[in-house]
C-alpha cells in the first residue's frame, strides 16, 4: 500500500517501540517522516534505517515543554509546510504504590502524556500545520480500562486521554481533522519490556496470559495506527481504538 503517497506524517517518540515501528510503516508506505523524540542517538539511527532517509527529517525534543514544542512546530511550517498525519506516542512509564504517588510524580505523568498531547495539537492546530482533513493520533493504554497496582498517575494520565479525545475530534471537525485515540495492551517494546521485568515471574506470567493473543508487537499497533492516519479512517474521529490482543475481554 501506498497511502501516504505526498504526505507529511510527524511521529513522536520515534526512537523507540511502538514510535519507531509507526515512522517505519508509514516510510513504507510513501510518507516523508517527521520524528521526534528526545534521544537523538537512536532518533537519528531511525531516520537513517527509513527508505529514502534523506527525505525524513529527525528533530531532539522534549514534548512536555511547551515553548519547546510550538519552536518545533514553528520550524516546521516553514520546512515542510503542511503536516497530513501527527502520531503522538512520546510519554514515559513507571510503577509506582499509592503511597509514593506524590503530587510531583503525579504532574509528571500529566505532563507526559495529557499535557504533551494537548499541547502538540493545540500548536498544530493554531499555527495551521495540521492540513484540513489531516488526522491525528494520540497513546492512551489499556492501564486505563484495568485495575492495576501501582499505576495510579499512569492509568490517571492515560485514561485522561480518553476523555479528552471526544471534545478536541468536536472542535476539530470544522476542519475536518480528526483526533483518535490507539488503547495498546502490553507490547514488547523496550517500556513494556521493563514493566514485565519488574514483576515476579508468576505475576509477569499472568500478564502474559491475560492477552488471549500474547503480547503484542509493535507492528501490530502501528498498524493500526496508520489505518487512522490514512484516509481508510477517514469517517472515524473522537475514538478509542483498543489494540490489546483481547487483555480487556475478561
Amino acid at each position: 500500500m501506498r497511502r501516504f503517497d505526498g504526505r507529511t506524517v510527524l511521529v513522536t517518540g520515534a526512537s523507540s517501540g511502538i514510535g519507531q515501528a509507526t515512522a517505519r510503516r508509514v516510510a513504507g508506505e510513501g510518507a516523508r517522516v517527521v520524528l521526534v523524540s528526545l534521544d537523538g542517538g537512536p532518533l537519528e539511527a531511525t531516520r537513517a534505517a527509513l527508505p529514502t532517509p534523506e527525505q525524513h527529517i529527525a528533530r531532539v525534543c522534549d514534548m512536555t515543554d511547551e515553548a519547546a514544542v510550538g519552536a518545533l512546530v514553528d520550524e516546521l511550517r516553514k520546512e515542510v509546510g503542511v503536516l497530513h498525519g501527527v502520531a503522538h506516542a512520546a510519554g514515559i512509564h513507571w510503577l509506582r504504590p499509592l503511597q509514593v504517588t506524590d503530587s510531583t510524580s503525579l504532574r509528571q505523568m500529566l505532563d507526559s502524556h495529557v499535557v504533551s498531547a494537548v499541547a502538540l495539537t493545540r500548536a498544530v492546530v493554531s499555527k495551521k500545520v495540521i492540513a484540513d482533513g489531516g488526522s491525528i493520533v494520540w497513546f492512551s493504554s489499556a492501564a486505563a480500562l484495568e485495575g492495576g497496582a501501582g499505576t495510579t498517575a499512569y492509568a490517571a494520565a492515560k485514561g485522561a486521554l480518553i476523555a479528552a479525545v471526544r471534545p478536541v475530534a468536536l472542535e476539530l471537525a470544522r476542519r475536518k481533522v480528526r483526533v483518535n485515540v490507539v488503547v495498546p495492551g502490553v507490547v514488547d517494546t523496550p517500556q513494556g519490556q521493563g514493566f514485565l521485568a519488574k514483576l515476579a515471574a508468576d505475576q509477569r506470567q499472568a500478564v502474559v496470559d491475560a492477552h488471549l493473543l500474547g503480547i503484542g508487537r509493535p507492528e501490530q499497533v502501528a498498524g493500526v495506527v496508520a489505518f487512522l492516519l490514512s484516509d481508510d479512517a477517514s469517517w472515524m474521529t473522537g475514538t478509542a481504538v483498543v489494540v490489546d490482543g483481547g487483555l480487556t475481554v475478561h
